[in-house]
């Protein structure tokens, strides 16, 4: 399969992705309201934080689900493992 057909796919399915693109808009937005602009010193780091928290999760569920994966692929009777 072309790797350059499923890249651009596997971005826009990434959940890390899309945290991080609603987390700018959100910036953005907050940074362009003239009601919003007293609160910009505490609203900045709170949403860039939220972020942060969402990818980091993210990637620690994807690490634990490719080792589950890889766990349950090597119980198949793989003797070059076996002493």
């Amino acid at each position: 399969m072309d790797k350059s057909k499923t890249a651009p796919r596997r971005l826009l399915q990434s959940r890390r992705f899309w945290s991080s693109i609603i987390s700018i808009i959100t910036l953005m937005i907050a940074a362009t309201r003239p009601e919003l602009e007293e609160h910009l010193d505490v609203l900045a780091p709170t949403i860039t934080t939220i972020c942060v928290t969402l990818v980091g999760g993210y990637i620690i569920e994807d690490r634990e689900l490719a080792k589950q994966a890889g766990a349950n692929g090597n119980e198949g009777g793989d003797e070059s493992s076996a002493a």
